[in-house]
């Protein structure tokens, strides 16, 4: 079974990998918001 894993780096936060799609989607936009710039990517396991 291949599960999607979605990890956000930002200086704020550090890396949070997280599996839920929308609360990844969420947490980009609060930072976008918020003003932190952050780098995204997803890779499937």
């Amino acid at each position: 079974m291949m599960k999607t894993f979605y990890q956000i780096t930002a200086k704020e936060i550090g890396t949070v990998t997280l599996r839920r799609r929308k609360i990844a989607k969420a947490l980009r936009w609060w930072l976008r918001e918020n003003g932190y710039a952050c780098k995204y990517y997803f890779f499937i396991k």
